[in-house]
Formats: structure tokens, C-alpha cells, sequence
């Protein structure tokens, strides 16, 4: 759906915001521009909660270019969390770590490389981390994601590019300068995703606009919608374990 239809839906089959319903002097009780930025703001926060929007493709969003020394590196600010990693000459994906096993752990599996991925000299990328702490310029920022590699880039790896897959957020904002754009989340949530849009509505505190109670019943349905969602998309997510005997670093003994 465009904008321009989800913003009529919006305003009136959802919130009746007729000018036959309103007295007064004005038409409407919600103008254009405060309905599309709760229009918007909903979109935002569906795909935020749900992890609706996948991306693998987009150059400036998934592509990360190594530099000479540097291990850590801010993703863009729309990504939300990093799903997989892997250099773009390869079809295998890097390992990806936690901070806490760092230089802790030793891998029981020979066909793997070591673990102790902070005491690896500088050299080619096999692992990744994104659970370290921001750089400098994005201190106390809560949007952005650092992606921490290792070992450290030596100056053969100067320009190679990871390949994420990530979740993220909608790039561009919806703007009534753009009444066709469409939603980036996928348009079987549209509707669904109105709901929030409909709360931050009738949420305030006016005799003529709001409504508390209904507000509330407009935010628990668009968190059903959520979960519903995010069911979906975990569900394709999923991929089985494989698990036996011996295996994991641990066998029996006597």
C-alpha cells in the first residue's frame, strides 16, 4: 500500500476523522504531517520489534571495507543486529564470538582455527564479534552496532570487503512530499503496523482527540501483530542442531 492510502485508512476508517463527525472550525482533528509522522514512527517500531526487514544487498548498508589495523568498525545506523558474516571472495561464512570466550577458549576441533582470536597476529579475518563497546564518535548511542574482527587487519587485507546479513530498520522516512512511497516492511503488515499509528493518536490528553481506552486497545493489537511477526521470521531462522557423544571438547573417561 502507498502512503497516501495508508494514510486515508488511517484517518478515516480507523480514527472516523470525517469533517461531517467534527464541529468546529477546523475539518479534521489530525493534520496530514502529524498522521504521517505517526505513520512513520510506526513502521520504524514494527520493524524494530518484529525483525521483519532482512537485508543482504544493499552496498552501503551490508558491505564493510577492512582497513590496515582497525578491528573494530560502526555498521550503518539502520542495522539492528548482524545475522552472518563472510569476506566477499568467499562462500563460507566467518566465525562469529562473544567478548567473554575471547582468548579463553581453546577449540577442541583441529579442523578449526584456534580460538584465541585477541592473540592472533595481524593477518586475514576468520572471526567476528559484534558485542564490543562503540567508538568515541558514537559513545552513548544505542542505534548504532560495532563489528569487532580478528585477528586485526594486516595490510594485505586493506580493502576487502565483509558481507553481512543483517536486520535493520526502514532507510528513509515516510514524508508527505512522497505519497506514493511504500512501507519497506512487507505489505501484509501495512494495516497491521496502523495500529500504532492509531495509539499515538488517540493517546493524548484532549476532549475532542483522544482516547485512553481506546488507545490502549489499538496497542495491544498492534503488539499482537508483533508477535505474530517476529514468530515468522524466527521461525525461518531456525536451524536444527546436530549433537552426540564425545563431541564439544568432552569425552568419557574412566
Amino acid at each position: 500500500m502507498t502512503l497516501q492510502e495508508l494514510l486515508d485508512e488511517l484517518r478515516y476508517n480507523i480514527l472516523c476523522d470525517r469533517s461531517d463527525l467534527v464541529a468546529g472550525d477546523a475539518d479534521q482533528l489530525w493534520d496530514d504531517t502529524t498522521l504521517v509522522r505517526y505513520i512513520d514512527e510506526a513502521q520504524r517500531r514494527f520493524a524494530v520489534r518484529s525483525f521483519i526487514i532482512r537485508d543482504n544487498s544493499t552496498p552501503e548498508v551490508v558491505n564493510v571495507t577492512l582497513v590496515a589495523g582497525q578491528a573494530e568498525y560502526t555498521l550503518h545506523p539502520a542495522i539492528i543486529s548482524v545475522v552472518s558474516a563472510r569476506l566477499s571472495t568467499s562462500q563460507v561464512d566467518l566465525i562469529r564470538v562473544g567478548h567473554s570466550v575471547l582468548g579463553s577458549y581453546s577449540n577442541p576441533n583441529t579442523m578449526m582455527p584456534s580460538s584465541d582470536y585477541a592473540l592472533m597476529p595481524p593477518g586475514g579475518t576468520v572471526a567476528y564479534t559484534t558485542d564490543e563497546t562503540l567508538g568515541e564518535e558514537d559513545a552513548g548511542s544505542i542505534g548504532a552496532v560495532s563489528l569487532r574482527v580478528f585477528p586485526v587487519p594486516a595490510a594485505a587485507q586493506a580493502g576487502q570487503v565483509i558481507k553481512l546479513r543483517v536486520v535493520r530498520k526502514p532507510l528513509d522516512k515516510l514524508t508527505l512530499s512522497a505519497p506514493s512511497a511504500e512501507p519497506e516492511i512487507p505489505e501484509d503488515y501495512h494495516l497491521d503496523m496502523l495500529d500504532w499509528a492509531a495509539y499515538l493518536a488517540l493517546r493524548i490528553v484532549d476532549t475532542d482527540a483522544g482516547n485512553p481506552k481506546r488507545a490502549a486497545e489499538f496497542a495491544a493489537s498492534f503488539e499482537n501483530h508483533v508477535q505474530q511477526a517476529q514468530k515468522l521470521v524466527l521461525r525461518k531462522l531456525f536451524a536444527p542442531r546436530t549433537w552426540g557423544f564425545g563431541r564439544g571438547g568432552w569425552a568419557w573417561g574412566s
